[in-house]
């Protein structure tokens, strides 16, 4: 995903299964005192040649997804509130930030995390293959 304003990384943890949780804000203003206010969730996972060993010709399938991604993946989620009053924005962010850590941080600290969004990445690029054979 390419976004076309600037983020900011405001804080980063380590999960106990070894991932990075980075946090970044991209609230900007919208409109007179009133601001879009953007939390972004990405943990960057790298990819080896052994998340393919399931899949018919590995070998193959691995050196075809390096060359259109490279050696990493990111998972990313996105929380956004819009159209809310300046004076309340530090506050909206806060509360964004504070219930996704609430919510989602042991969902993504689970030690199959990694390895099960590995795998539905690498299943949607092989049907993304089939498609032009």
């Amino acid at each position: 995903m390419v976004m076309k304003w600037e983020k900011r990384m405001i804080e980063e943890i380590k999960l106990d299964n070894g991932l990075k949780v980075e946090f970044y804000d991209y609230s900007r203003k919208v409109a007179g005192d009133r601001w879009l206010i953007g939390l972004l969730v990405k943990i960057p996972m790298e990819v080896d040649r052994a998340d393919f060993n399931s899949f018919e010709d590995a070998d193959a399938l691995y050196q075809k997804f390096l060359e259109e991604n490279g050696p990493e993946i990111s998972f990313q989620l996105q929380k956004e509130r819009n159209f809310i009053d300046e004076r309340e924005k530090a506050e909206t962010f806060s509360a964004l930030l504070s219930n996704l850590k609430k919510h989602a941080l042991s969902y993504m600290g689970h030690k199959d995390f990694a390895s099960n969004y590995k795998r539905k990445k690498i299943e949607e690029f092989k049907e993304r293959l089939s498609w032009w054979q």
